[in-house]
């Protein structure tokens, strides 16, 4: 019962039903009054005029006369009184109209009871439509903000500052109107997204394309030499190589920006992770003759997923590679404390510019001073998604011809 009264309306109800009933009680208290006073004075009015009627034509019948007037006459005296009256016709079966003073008390009584009962009636009805005015005004204001809502229409709030559960109702509205708002944000920005990447992928695949059919086309209608049709064959090898790279990547930084991806995270050496990326570019390193140096100082166990953290991993060191004259190193650290662990890459290669540094994770962005005209900038990008799926962070450092350093945060 306790918890019916935390609502306002109810604790609003109960007060004025306690008061009506209260005001009931003090008007219908104060008509038995007037009823009750009026029976005196009717009472004392008839028996009156038949004592003063009896003394005068036998004045020794006073005493008598005034203690049956003033006391409660006894069974005996009530009967022998019923069966006097009843010789004359008087009866509990006459009509009211035939005892002047009781029939004038009784139609005061019915005025009184109509009275009361109209002036109830009416205060009622009174505070019963205030009370439920005021109720549907605020039913009626959710019901518009619910409208405005579907209209597209999310900057509307509702405040309420009573407790109880319509209270609770506001609250949940505002939350409903939040979530709807998010997703319909979130819906816009995939719907973006998407236009963003079908516009990337047709961008990034016009030229190579475009080169294929070309060199193609020149085959199919041309005798060419058997050395020009080789290197024709090879240029499209390359470009198929590099069209089916771009494909792949974009597939994977589509799904993990669309969560479609499921980082299983294990817990497992992290130096080992570590230590397969640079395996996995060995031969790029040796090609380019640059020296990845790994210091290990501690065993280091944390929860990822092996495969999708060595691949960001593996973009990042292989930018490094691509960025570093021949007889460069490329140094790698790793460390942890009780909040993280983390993961340092640091080359002596060509450096980025600081007006290229903040767009270096940017899909598709080249630095105008990179030396390497293949680079497509998908790689870095990619690998930030997979760090912040792992729930870290990247950030970079670098200097023009001193070297870049990627740090790498993975918060436990």
């Amino acid at each position: 019962m306790k918890r019916y009264f935390i609502n306002s309306e109810l604790k609003i109800s109960a007060t004025v039903l306690l008061t009506l009933m209260t005001l009931f009680l003090l008007i219908t208290a104060l008509s038995l009054k007037v009823h009750n006073d009026n029976l005196k004075a009717d009472y004392i009015k008839g028996v009156g005029a038949i004592a003063a009627r009896v003394v005068e034509k036998n004045p020794a019948m006073e005493s008598e006369i005034i203690p049956l007037i003033t006391r409660e006459v006894s069974e005996e005296e009530a009967i022998k009184g019923k069966a006097f009256l009843k010789q004359y016709g008087l009866t509990e079966d006459l009509e009211d109209e035939l005892f002047p003073y009781v029939s004038g008390a009784i139609l005061k009584n019915n005025y009184s009871i109509v009275f009361i009962f109209i002036f109830m009636t009416t205060i009622l009805y009174i505070l019963n439509y205030l009370q439920h005015s005021f109720f549907y005004k605020r039913i009626r204001r959710l019901t518009a903000a619910a409208k405005k809502i579907v209209e597209g229409e999310y900057d509307i709030a509702i405040n309420e500052n009573r407790e109880g559960d319509f209270s609770k109702l506001a609250i949940s509205f505002s939350s409903m109107r939040h979530v709807i708002r998010n997703n319909i944000s979130e819906l816009g920005r995939e719907k973006q997204f998407l236009v963003d990447l079908l516009s990337d992928i047709s961008h990034q695949l016009k030229t190579p394309l475009s080169s294929v059919i070309l060199y193609n086309d020149i085959m199919v209608s041309k005798e060419l030499p058997t050395v020009q049709r080789e290197t024709f064959l090879l240029s499209n090898q390359n470009q198929l190589g590099k069209m089916n790279w771009l494909i792949k990547n974009m597939l994977k930084l589509a799904k993990l920006d669309a969560k479609a991806i499921e980082i299983t995270k294990e817990k497992q050496s992290l130096n080992e992770t570590l230590q397969d990326s640079i395996d996995a570019l060995e031969g790029k390193a040796l090609e380019g003759q640059v020296n990845i140096i790994f210091k290990e100082k501690e065993e280091i166990v944390f929860q990822h997923d092996r495969l999708w953290l060595e691949e960001a991993l593996i973009n990042i060191i292989k930018n490094a590679i691509e960025h570093t004259p021949k007889g460069g190193n490329i140094n790698l650290d790793l460390m942890e404390n009780p909040l993280y662990a983390r993961v340092v890459i640091e080359d002596t290669g060509e450096g980025i510019t600081e007006a290229d540094l903040p767009n270096v994770f940017k899909r598709f962005y080249k630095a105008k001073t990179s030396k390497k005209s293949e680079s497509i900038g998908i790689g870095l990008a990619l690998s930030k998604s997979i760090i912040e799926a792992h729930n870290g962070m990247v950030e970079v450092q670098s200097k023009v011809e001193v070297g870049t350093k990627f740090i790498i945060t993975l918060l436990k």
